[in-house]
């Protein structure tokens, strides 16, 4: 292990996104893709079959209910976009987990995105020459994979990860997104190409002159499918909820007609990633907004989470519920009054009047209340609220 620990890169969340995505579409293919030795328990219901840890303390990437080789177990797949040091011990700490709370073995899998160390197996813990325990994850590297044995299986689960595999030649990924053109839905060609591109951007597998061989076919054949002025990722699905009605005859550049496809992109992406319970409240709290601005920087700010407290939390500082900013801005000038003079309490009122994020004026109430005197607040005014 290096001396200096590597950490996985915040810009992972895209991946890890990607790949739960594609998961949560086509669990069964990409499990029995990924290890061939790989069954579905017979009469379990969809929702019977994936499992989970506390996502407040830890949060796999995937986690199903298989059988392998005949046997039953938990199979848990971690996506890596880079290195990191703690990978082995966290899925160590996640079998372990996942054993004692569905008593059945854990088949562990990490697969690596794009070029990086591989870790080396098994993990062990060592003392004294004496070796403690021992983890043998299975580790996929994508740019060992074969992208031709792919396309030859028609494994099309696998195909937005192809830029990624072994050296792809551009012929087999114009064949590839041909056979996605027509056997997706057009929502799910859409997504798929999305993410295709997403991978094709950060690969180091393709040469620059392939790279840009794919983009020209990108643009020439499916551009009225992608419209990148962005983020590959954020833009993209930002234009599929815009253009929506576009591409499907609803969407005519009306700000109706763009709420709406705001919302419904909003949506697609939500019940891609996250719970059912999750999607419901996501639904609940856009359903009213009217705010084009709004819904998109919401928008911009979901695709790159991949933990449902954050999209809660994130629910809560753009859709809060109504009467709860005037609720807080009352309590915050209730407090400033029993303490201050008159000159500090207009001045508060001016600065938290227009604010519209219940986490800033939390964050405000909080240290607030810890205040007594009147240079302090003035301090705090600038700091939570710079351009008041």
């Amino acid at each position: 292990m290096s001396k200096k620990k590597q950490k996985a890169p915040k810009e992972s969340k895209p991946y890890d996104g990607i790949l739960k995505a594609l998961f949560g579409e086509q669990a069964e293919e990409i499990v029995s893709s990924l290890l061939p030795e790989a069954r579905r328990p017979e009469g379990l219901a969809d929702t019977e079959l994936n499992v989970e840890l506390n996502r407040t303390t830890l949060s796999i990437d995937i986690g199903r209910h298989i059988l392998y080789k005949g046997d039953s177990v938990t199979f848990n797949l971690e996506a890596q976009s880079g290195p990191d040091d703690d990978l082995l011990p966290r899925m160590n700490e996640y079998s372990l987990n996942l054993l004692r709370k569905y008593q059945r073995p854990v088949v562990s899998m990490a697969l690596l995105l794009f070029e990086c160390a591989i870790p080396k197996t098994p993990f062990k813990v060592i003392c004294g020459g004496d070796v403690f325990s021992d983890f043998y994850p299975m580790i996929i590297c994508m740019w060992q994979m074969d992208p031709h044995k792919v396309v030859e299986r028609h494994q099309r689960c696998l195909y937005p990860l192809l830029p990624t595999m072994e050296r792809p030649p551009v012929d087999l990924l114009t064949q590839a997104l041909q056979e996605m053109n027509e056997y997706d839905t057009r929502p799910q060609f859409t997504r798929h190409l999305t993410w295709f591109q997403t991978m094709l951007r950060r690969t180091t597998t393709l040469s620059p002159e392939d790279k840009h061989k794919i983009e020209e076919i990108l643009h020439m054949e499916y551009q009225g499918y992608t419209l990148l002025k962005e983020d590959p990722v954020i833009h993209s699905l930002i234009a599929e909820g815009e253009l929506k009605g576009k591409i499907e005859g609803k969407i005519e550049g009306e700000i109706k007609g763009e709420i709406k496809g705001l919302r419904e992109a909003i949506l697609d992406i939500a019940d891609d990633l996250f719970s059912l319970p999750v999607v419901v409240h996501v639904q609940q709290a856009i359903v009213a907004s009217q705010d084009t601005e709004q819904l998109r920087k919401f928008l911009r700010q979901l695709v790159r989470l991949s933990d449902e407290q954050e999209v809660l939390a994130l629910l809560a500082q753009y859709f809060p519920v109504p009467g709860e900013i005037k609720g807080m801005q009352e309590m915050i000038l209730d407090i400033v009054s029993d303490r201050f003079s008159p000159q500090v309490v207009a001045h508060v009122q001016q600065a938290i009047a227009p604010r519209q994020d219940t986490q800033l004026l939390k964050r405000f109430l909080r240290q607030l209340v810890q205040l007594s005197d009147e240079q302090e607040v003035s301090a705090l005014l600038t700091q939570c609220f710079p351009t008041s």
